[in-house]
């Protein structure tokens, strides 16, 4: 069965394998990419960043030239290809880090971690993506190391950043973050449940 704009196929929790929901039982975001995408001046390319099944990429493939996303769980990936059909969409099943490196994660997490395993991981910048004018991150407890992987990037192109922002459950990760952010210019412009805005 092929997904609408109103379901999506997923992965989570009670779901051991793919399942096709409605779009309202599982995003619980919208208002994020409503927000978020009001800061945007241009629409050429963007950078989904931990795009698990998809439900950011829908809306932003339909606003952006081109959508770079990056997710590295295989189970998550089946459920992307079920949902994501858009031929101005490119799906890279790697890792986002701040070096080469093997990771671990587990079936149906959308937490990486340190220990050496099956999930490749790259820096952005090597990637060399150019006219980005939005980049959304969610790595849960990844995103120093996405941040500092990707400074080039994010000079280079001076995009509209959205990350998640989980300050009672990471304090010390929002923290060295947020010193990445400003260090490069950015300013904290909104945040919205745990995804904070950012912009030069």
């Amino acid at each position: 069965m092929s997904p609408t704009n109103n379901n999506f196929w997923v992965l989570y929790g009670q779901h051991t394998k793919p399942t096709l929901v409605e779009c309202e039982e599982k995003d619980t975001q919208p208002n994020q990419r409503k927000t978020a995408l009001q800061y945007v001046k241009c629409w050429d390319n963007c950078i989904d960043i931990g795009s698990n099944v998809g439900m950011w990429t829908r809306e932003l493939a339909q606003k952006f030239k081109q959508v770079y996303c990056f997710e590295p769980n295989p189970n998550f990936i089946e459920c992307f290809n079920k949902n994501i059909t858009e031929n101005n969409v490119e799906l890279f099943e790697f890792g986002l880090s701040n070096k080469e490196h093997t990771a671990s994660q587990e079936f149906n997490s959308t937490q990486m971690t340190n220990t050496p395993g099956d999930v490749q991981c790259r820096t952005l910048d090597s990637f060399n993506l150019n006219n980005i004018d939005f980049i959304k991150i969610d790595v849960d407890g990844f995103e120093v190391e996405v941040l500092e992987g990707a400074v080039e990037t994010i000079t280079r192109n001076n995009a509209v950043i959205v990350i998640e922002m989980k300050r009672k459950k990471r304090p010390e990760i929002c923290k060295k973050a947020k010193r990445i952010l400003y260090g490069l210019d950015y300013e904290p412009k909104k945040r919205i449940r745990s995804d904070e805005i950012w912009t030069k």
